[in-house]
């Protein structure tokens, strides 16, 4: 009798948490694009970034580094990457909601973990600085450039926000990217 309560106790929490957790993916998803993408912007390396340091060009492409010397990383336990680097950045668009696509070429050479590209929304913070909601994709390593897109959901709000471009690394590594196009295309009604 016990173990038939608990078991349909059990499952009553289960089927509460597998809702929750639908619906919080529901918020923080991307929705489909309603008409194919228009490009909005082609980044080339005549383009400056908004990260200075680190970053040489290569060709027709940007070579990013980070290392990890393990000196200020071994004393914290911060979730923070080990180097944040803003590529580009863009005034939001003059729409009120829309999906945003980042579509570039990349490798990733000499590192342990994938490296990250993210699209975000950059915005004011409350008590200054800023706040950014981003939607990432990961680079492996491999020796040969391959495609790769991340996507990102727009919506106004009072406070302005900037378009960014980034590059997350979680260890010591070697990114290099190519052909960035920023891209953009309304978003598909939820009838």
């Amino acid at each position: 009798m016990f173990d038939d309560l608990f078991n349909n106790l059990k499952g009553f929490f289960v089927s509460k948490a597998q809702e929750a957790f639908k619906e919080l993916e529901k918020l923080v998803a991307v929705p489909e694009p309603a008409e194919p993408f228009v490009l909005i912007r082609r980044f080339t390396p005549a383009d400056s970034t908004v990260t200075r340091g680190g970053i040489t060009i290569v060709g027709e492409s940007w070579r990013i580094e980070a290392y990890d010397d393990n000196t200020q990383r071994f004393l914290t336990t911060s979730t923070d990457p080990l180097r944040n680097v803003i590529l580009f950045e863009v005034a939001e668009p003059d729409v009120q909601e829309c999906v945003f696509a980042c579509q570039f070429y990349a490798k990733a050479l000499d590192t342990e973990k994938p490296i990250n590209v993210s699209l975000g929304l950059s915005r004011p913070g409350q008590w200054g600085g800023k706040t950014t909601t981003s939607w990432a994709t990961g680079v492996s390593p491999t020796v040969d450039f391959k495609r790769y897109e991340a996507r990102a959901h727009f919506k106004k709000e009072a406070d302005a926000a900037k378009v960014q471009i980034s590059v997350q690394f979680e260890s010591s590594g070697i990114l290099q990217i190519r052909d960035i196009e920023l891209l953009q295309a309304p978003v598909k009604s939820q009838s």
